[in-house]
């Protein structure tokens, strides 16, 4: 460490003021540190020496004195001193866990980046299976511009009290130390209050401060240590040499002593790491610093653990009811918990629920109740990103609390919701009386099921109880496109059952949900007015301790995309992990007033951040997929398919957890689950920025082709598949093989076939009476081909009663079905008297004076806008 010291003092720009910003925020002018962070009065200097340096001697002296001071504070707090009441209470269902990182600012900007975008989304996605919601305190830009001295300490420690209070004293604590101290405030920055709150010591930097406070008084168990080693120095460019290494005698030996302590201390929970220089970004000129893969893997599994021993699993609840519950209310609380306004909209949907008589609801509606004891369904109905979920989600936390009897469904929050008979089955455990469930229960048809379930709705209607059923997004259920869509929901509920729908303006929906007898009660979601979107961002923030200033909320919610729930949330997020505080407003002023434009910006950036390569490829697959993929073929797709060789399951789940915003459940062939876009305006966004050219559209439309062709094991799947990635990739030839030659392609329904082959077909119009001019020779099948098979089909049918086209079974024949050829495509000139034979291509003479079979079409490939088309494929 002193090599390194003297060669800051060599390498030193200037010995102008260097104020050191810890977690973003700029000291005040009239307590302005000099040197390297150090006040000009923590110490004075012996004669003869500079006023803002000290001999070595002196600085050990003050930090041996500092040192005496904290033992003594921890002896004392560890003799029982912190409430540790509660301390081994182990409370069940959601809980909040906040992690605190400490280190001083300008540094540590690479690792804080790689704790936000790379180790808190893993652990996210880790505590949302454990009923966990994960808060990171990274205080970057937390802290007002404005701010004094003072107020900065305040905040700071008053986050870290707030995380102590909420672990019984052992809060989870992150703290990276290097070459820099960091700014040690002057006796006048700490106020009497701070010195009493905190037990402050004098001569601490903030960030051994906050060490002091956060795990070395408590002894917190929780407590992770990360120093870097300091090797990368040597390669970092001359002008940076100083916001990576402090120089000043006491915040060396203060930083020498610390980090030997923490190696005494907590020897388990200390890390040394290593890392390399990359480069200087020139968008904020900050140092990028690479190979810190082990520092992250490092941090998540010391926090898996501590969070395992805080809120074990056996505090989970594992019977069936809880874990067919789980997905529905992790879904619950991730979305309800934000939601601010919506007051007129949550009233009327407590009016509905939980009211007496829905004809005099505050609902506007042309319906009532028209037969007794018969009550309408409530539609919720929303653009989409209008934020209809969120209140669905709010609504149901609410509505619990009042009513116990209450059942939810979160259409797409896991794969099996999807599908109506799930919906069904979990409203038949809820009407059937308790223990009397039978096997033949469980093997029930859904017609039988849907009988069940209205004559136990029946049953209900006779009892005093009220039952609240909730049912967001119908318009995302598996049968949305089929002429059966909905028709699970019971035609009617009693008036003791108050049935609440949502869904998008998605045309089949809306028309079956309005010709329900009686007609459904109808409430719109309005967009955002705009203090109700300040009130959003501001709350948005203060959960993690952080908040924008008045211009730049006001910049941000004047923005005429800010009304729109889905946008705002996007953009709190994206400037959550933007850790440049000093450029916020400039990254406000650039944010686009569209969604699409904001989806484009977004994903531009994921895909600039992405260490797998892999999200620009899964996104472009998802477009040109029909509709969604499952995980296993991803797996493979963006693996090696030609070896068959699927992603690594740690590389797959990188690229899913950053791409995991964008997507949503769905239920695929034979209700397999898979994922989608989760908003219409993803497609487009990935249409226009990655598969705006057409020759790679069909680059990725081949791969899919080629992965159905040779890697999938479903003939079902391959048959819907397959024709279509062929046709979008232009393998016209591979299409017309696959079709007339590979069996999987019987497994297509026979319109699916005409469809593919007509689209592929010549569009040249015949006039009657045909072209006129030389022999033409008729189009037959030979006497040789037409006993034969499988020359337009696999299918075994004789050749003679084939479409030609579609391969169709076509044992009669008009004269409008005879097959043509344009002049384009006409047979090549033959003797008079012979024939053309379509499926040998040979000139064909009868045999034995029987005539050949002439070359017919099936009437769906001869009529309406195929008439008189030419037959060539």
């Amino acid at each position: 460490m002193g090599t390194k010291v003297s060669k800051a003092k060599q390498r030193s720009p200037s010995n102008s003021p260097h104020p050191e910003q810890h977690h973003g925020t700029t000291q005040a002018e009239n307590s302005s540190p000099v040197g390297n962070g150090v006040s000009k009065d923590h110490h004075s200097a012996p004669k003869g020496q500079p006023a803002n340096q000290m001999s070595s001697q002196s600085a050990a002296k003050i930090v041996a004195g500092c040192w005496e001071k904290i033992e003594q504070q921890c002896a004392h707090n560890q003799s029982g001193t912190w409430n540790s009441k509660g301390k081994d209470r182990v409370q069940a269902g959601w809980q909040e866990v906040r992690v605190f990182v400490s280190s001083t600012f300008a540094d540590f900007h690479a690792e804080r980046e790689a704790l936000v975008k790379k180790v808190f989304p893993e652990l996210r996605e880790w505590c949302e299976g454990h009923q966990l919601h994960l808060v990171e305190c990274d205080l970057r830009w937390g802290v007002p511009k404005d701010s004094t001295s003072q107020t900065t300490i305040s905040i700071c420690l008053e986050e870290l009290d707030r995380c102590l209070k909420e672990t019984d004293g052992q809060p989870f604590f992150l703290a990276m130390l290097g070459e820099r101290y960091g700014w040690i405030p002057s006796s006048e920055d700490v106020s009497a209050d701070i010195r009493d709150n905190f037990d402050w010591v004098d001569h601490l930097s903030i960030t051994h401060m906050e060490v002091t406070h956060g795990a070395l008084r408590p002894k917190n168990p929780n407590a992770a240590f990360f120093l870097r080693d300091p090797t990368f120095l040597k390669d970092i460019p001359e002008e940076f040499y100083g916001s990576f290494v402090d120089d000043d005698p006491l915040c060396v030996e203060q930083l020498k002593e610390l980090k030997s302590r923490l190696h005494l201390k907590f020897p388990d929970q200390t890390f040394d790491y290593k890392c390399n220089f990359s480069d200087v970004q020139a968008a904020d000129n900050k140092v990028q610093l690479s190979d810190l893969d082990d520092f992250c893997t490092q941090a998540v599994e010391f926090l898996k653990n501590a969070f395992n021993k805080k809120y074990p699993e056996d505090r989970l609840q594992h019977d069936p009811l809880s874990i067919e519950l789980l997905p529905h209310d992790t879904y619950m609380e991730q979305r309800g918990q934000l939601v601010l306004g919506r007051e007129a909209e949550m009233e009327k949907l407590m009016q509905f629920a939980t009211g007496d008589d829905v004809s005099s609801s505050a609902v506007p509606s042309d319906s009532g109740q028209t037969e007794q004891g018969s009550c309408p369904i409530l539609m919720v109905l929303a653009q989409p990103g209008t934020g209809k979920s969120s209140l669905m989600a709010k609504f149901t936390m609410e509505v619990i609390q009042k009513s116990d009897n209450v059942l939810y469904h979160f259409v797409g929050c896991g794969p099996d919701t999807m599908d109506p008979t799930n919906i069904l089955q979990r409203l038949y455990k809820k009407l059937h009386p308790s223990g009397s469930e039978t096997e033949e229960d469980n093997e029930m048809s859904p017609d039988q099921l849907k009988e069940k379930v209205q004559k136990h709705l029946q049953d209900f209607g006779e009892k005093k109880e009220r039952l609240i059923i909730i049912i967001d997004a119908v318009n995302q259920l598996a049968d949305q496109s089929s002429t059966f869509h909905l028709d699970w929901l019971p035609p009617t509920f009693p008036s003791n059952v108050r049935c609440i729908v949502s869904t998008t303006e998605h045309p089949p929906t809306l028309s079956r949900l309005r010709d329900r007898q009686p007609p459904p009660h109808e409430l719109t979601v309005p967009d955002l007015d705009k203090n109700t979107r300040q009130d959003i961002v501001t709350r948005y923030f203060k959960r993690y301790n952080k908040a924008l200033d008045k211009e730049q909320l006001e910049l941000l919610t004047s923005s005429d995309g800010s009304s729109n729930p889905m946008w705002l949330a996007i953009t709190c997020e994206e400037l959550r992990v933007y850790g440049v505080f000093e450029q916020v407003t400039a990254k406000i002023q650039s944010l686009p007033p569209y969604l699409e434009g904001l989806l484009s910006m977004v994903i531009s950036r994921v895909i600039q951040e992405d260490e797998t390569r892999c999200a620009e490829k899964m996104l472009c697959l998802l477009e040109c997929s029909q509709s969604g993929l499952q995980q296993t073929q991803l797996l493979m797709l963006l693996g090696d398919p030609e070896k068959a060789t699927p992603l690594p399951l740690l590389t797959w789940s990188q690229v899913h957890r950053s791409l995991k915003p964008f997507l949503r459940n769905t239920t695929g062939h034979l209700n397999l689950p898979g994922m989608d876009f989760c908003h219409n305006s993803l497609r487009q966004v990935v249409q226009e920025t990655l598969l705006s050219n057409q020759a790679t559209q069909q680059n990725y439309h081949k791969l899919l082709a080629d992965y159905y062709q040779g890697q999938c094991a479903s003939q079902q799947l391959v048959a819907l598949e397959l024709p279509y990635h062929l046709q979008q990739a232009g393998l016209h030839s591979q299409l017309v093989e696959f079709l007339r030659k590979d069996p999987r392609s019987l497994k297509m329904g026979m319109h699916s076939r005409q469809k593919y082959m007509n689209a592929i077909r010549c569009r040249t119009y015949i006039p009657p009476g045909g072209f006129h001019g030389g022999h033409v020779a008729q189009i037959v099948i030979c006497k040789m081909c037409s006993m034969r098979m499988q020359a337009f089909t696999p299918a075994r049918t004789m050749n003679k009663d084939t479409c030609v086209i579609c391969g169709h079974f076509t044992p009669f024949k008009k004269e409008q079905q005879k097959v043509q050829f344009c002049m384009l495509h006409k047979p090549p000139l033959v003797a008079p008297g012979q024939d053309w034979c379509v499926v040998c291509e040979k000139p064909a003479i009868a045999l034995r004076g029987r005539q050949n079979d002439l070359a017919y079409l099936c009437v769906m490939c001869s009529v309406g806008i195929s008439t008189n088309r030419c037959a060539k494929v």
